[in-house]
């Protein structure tokens, strides 16, 4: 399974994947700061999936995956992005940045167990 890293501000986002994912399998280590999420990446480089809130204070989703690339060379970390927003040209500036996916809050847990699933296949060495 993998391991993955959840950064979002609100500690119930942080408990539903957590727990979600878990049951799973997955490793899952959570903080809610990007700035944490940073820190984390740079120590452990087990982390191949990480899912970032896209609205957080300090350094927002986009800036994160920005930040992550600088840190992380290697092409199989993959992202996926929850967000309340919905605007299409939102959705659009996140994954032309690297965003792999866009999920929308409030999501189901079997919705994101799919997605983080479909992520993970699609990399083998994970």
């Amino acid at each position: 399974m993998a391991s993955i890293l959840v950064v979002d501000d609100s500690p119930t986002v942080l408990k539903i994947v957590r727990l979600a994912l878990s049951s799973q399998g997955h490793k899952v280590i959570t903080c809610d700061t990007g700035e944490k999420a940073l820190e984390i990446l740079k120590s452990d480089i087990s982390i191949h999936l990480g899912i970032f809130d896209f609205n957080m204070p300090g350094i927002s989703g986009i800036e994160l995956i920005r930040e992550v690339k600088k840190v992380r060379s290697q092409k199989a970390f993959k992202f996926l992005v929850l967000s309340t927003e919905d605007k299409p040209e939102i959705i659009s500036k996140a994954l032309a940045n690297g965003a792999d996916v866009w999920m929308i809050k409030p999501f189901n847990n079997e919705q994101l167990i799919k997605q983080v699933t479909e992520l993970i296949e699609k990399d083998v060495s994970i």
